[in-house]
């Protein structure tokens, strides 16, 4: 690892040209403490990272500023592929937690080792007959007499019917297993990674140091692992070799470097270059807790006093007046006070004599004077700016005046953290879509919008209501989803259209009721003749549901077939489409009460038609169609009571 030593050495006169034994000022005690190599430098930057709760935090609220909702971007995959992909990256693999500590460890290390663990199950084949077993069956059967035996697996087979049976190596076959449920990620130990690293194309290869203990729990046989260590990695524990990945299944994400530091493939860790003023903070955290510890509580201290009032001669009897400890003795003063005290803690409202006079003193108690409050502060304001992130980010402090332009900056600051995140996502689309044999797609995180786009988002709006705007453009500004709307609006007129004729269906029922019950027939005035319809017109439909003018069908030109009503409807779509539940519901009672007066044979293939172009608003013309056949069904039973008990007079 290059070293971070100042490259002046000692510091000269200018004018002399002789060298003066002036300290050089970048050699302070934080480098003297500082990692000489790259695994030192993982492991203190690991134990800053966890010890240092301030400057973790600030990168992680980093973390967290940039990390948004999966979307999808332009791609062939249809929606209800993506659907799949977003159910199967939000509740199988916990994808966005898994991005997460990967840039965590890019944060902490510099450096992220990312793989897709695939399950399998392990089974064991006799190589004389060929008979197939699990390695649990075989492992728990006494039959097979199971042994591990140099990492191998040894056991008799039972089926082999030749001589005593078969007793030896068994072949190993490895299957996969519930890969949607059980595939899950892996982040690997930096600590345990060595990188193969060719210097002209930088080109490298990934290598893992089995740690030893992993090696004892294989070789020891234990099922559990057995069960779950891949072949190749057994054959490496066998010949006590570092594992070797292929191409294309480690994800390294790491911190991007200077040129001119030969890393040899690795990231080096932002926290090495913030390393002096950790170290800074951490000194005066260290001498802040030791004030805390001597300081905080003052020291209490009762002495006798001297008595005033002494004798004028100076005498012998002058000083025994002035001085206490010539007239009592130590230990009984000691005694009297101790006893004073404890009687004091039994019961502070009692009260205590004692035969001489006593004084009281507080030593110390002065931290808040002695504390480097303003150090602390500056320092740790220095710390969070060397590292990139604003003070006012990390105490949620920022001002409105100068919010859009810092974040701006901000985010600028940190693109290549939002780079790494997307560039992980498609690695991880890609392996799974190879694992599983899926369609990938384009996935990506949400752009981070800031506040100074309510003015852009508002006129993407305005665009969009005057369709010079895509209303999936202008949807994505406030972050929604412009066919999940759609969806959802014709969920809400269908409902609405559901509850209304169950409503108008109550509130006939209610009439009919009432009606009855004053023993008058239902559905017309007194004299009206038999067979007339509700409303004014015989054989209309009721509620309004009658042919409108020119009998429901327009006027075509002379030698020209006439075009249906849904024909004429989907020919009119388009800036007039009505998007609003009350505009659907008005434009599909229109149609209902049209297609009323149409032929049977006819009605069903306007029906068709509009059910391939627009399913909701078919629901919604089956719905009202219903309601108007159930509310003539009423009035003919209306008729028919009439005729038969005749009109009250």
């Amino acid at each position: 690892m290059t070293s971070f030593y100042s490259p002046m050495g000692v510091s000269r006169i200018a004018g002399t040209g002789m060298s003066e034994p002036f300290p050089d000022p970048f050699l302070d005690i934080a480098t003297l403490n500082m990692p000489r190599n790259l695994r030192n430098a993982l492991y203190w930057c690991e134990y800053i990272y966890m010890s240092h709760g301030t400057y973790r935090m600030a990168l992680e609220r980093v973390i967290s500023y940039f990390l948004r909702d999966i979307e999808f971007g332009d791609s062939e995959v249809g929606d209800e592929e993506q659907e799949k992909w977003l159910k199967f990256m939000h509740e199988t693999a916990d994808v966005m937690t898994h991005l997460q500590c990967s840039l965590r460890n890019r944060m902490c290390y510099g450096n992220d080792f990312t793989s897709i663990v695939v399950p399998f199950k392990r089974f064991l084949v006799c190589p004389r007959c060929g008979v197939e077993y699990t390695l649990e069956t075989v492992y728990n059967t006494p039959e097979f007499q199971f042994a591990w035996e140099d990492m191998q697996f040894v056991a008799t087979c039972p089926s082999c019917k030749t001589g005593t049976g078969y007793r030896g190596k068994w072949k190993v076959v490895d299957r996969t297993d519930n890969l949607e449920d059980r595939l899950h990620i892996k982040h690997w130990n930096p600590h345990e990674i060595e990188i193969l690293h060719d210097y002209y194309t930088d080109e490298t290869a990934y290598l893992w140091r089995i740690p030893e203990d992993y090696k004892a729990q294989v070789r020891k046989g234990n099922l559990y692992h057995l069960e779950r260590v891949p072949l190749p990695v057994l054959e490496a524990i066998r010949n006590n070799l570092m594992f070797r990945f292929n191409d294309g299944v480690i994800y390294h994400m790491k911190e991007p470097t200077l040129a001119g530091i030969r890393n040899r493939g690795w990231g080096i860790p932002r926290t090495l270059s913030n390393f002096r003023i950790i170290y800074y903070v951490q000194v005066l955290r260290r001498y802040n807790e030791a004030i805390a510890l001597d300081y905080v509580i003052p020291f209490r201290l009762i002495t006798p006093a001297p008595r005033p009032g002494a004798g004028a001669g100076g005498g012998a009897l002058s000083q025994q007046m002035m001085d206490p400890l010539l007239s009592f003795s130590g230990a009984d003063f000691r005694s009297q006070v101790n006893a004073m005290l404890r009687r004091r803690r039994r019961d502070p409202a009692s009260w205590h004599v004692l035969p001489f006079p006593v004084q009281y003193q507080l030593l110390g108690g002065d931290a808040s004077r002695l504390a480097p409050r303003d150090l602390l502060d500056q320092g740790t304001e220095q710390m969070l700016n060397d590292a990139g992130i604003p003070v006012e980010l990390y105490r949620g402090s920022l001002q409105i005046q100068s919010a859009p332009p810092a974040l701006r900056l901000f985010e600028a600051t940190w693109h290549h953290l939002v780079h790494d995140a997307n560039a992980w996502l498609q690695w991880f689309v890609r392996q799974v879509s190879q694992v599983m044999n899926w369609e990938p797609v384009n996935a990506r995180l949400r752009r981070v919008t800031i506040a100074d786009d309510v003015q852009a988002q508002m006129m993407q709006l305005q665009l969009m209501m005057g369709q010079q705007l895509s209303g999936t453009t202008g949807f994505k500004a406030l972050g929604l989803d412009w066919k999940a709307e759609q969806k959802q609006i014709g969920q809400e007129a269908l409902f609405q259209a559901e509850q209304q004729a169950k409503v108008q269906e109550m509130l006939d029922q209610a009439g009919f009721a009432a009606e009855i019950a004053k023993g008058q027939p239902a559905g017309g005035a007194p004299g009206a003749p038999a067979g007339a319809a509700p409303g004014g017109a015989a054989g209309a439909p009721p509620g309004g549901g009658g042919a409108p003018a020119g009998g429901g069908q327009s006027q075509a030109a002379p030698g020209m077939p006439m075009a249906g009503p849904v024909s004429q409807y989907l020919a009119s779509m388009g800036a007039n489409t009505p998007v609003q539940p009350q505009d659907m519901l008005a434009a599909a009672e229109t149609l209902a009460q049209q297609l009323l007066g149409l032929p049977e044979g006819q009605k069903d293939s306007e029906l068709r038609l509009l059910k391939t172009k627009n399913e909701v608003m078919h629901s919604l013309v089956v719905a009202k169609l219903d309601q108007i056949r159930r509310q003539a069904r009423m009035a003919g039973g209306q008729q028919v009571l009439a005729q038969q008990f005749g009109m009250p007079r």
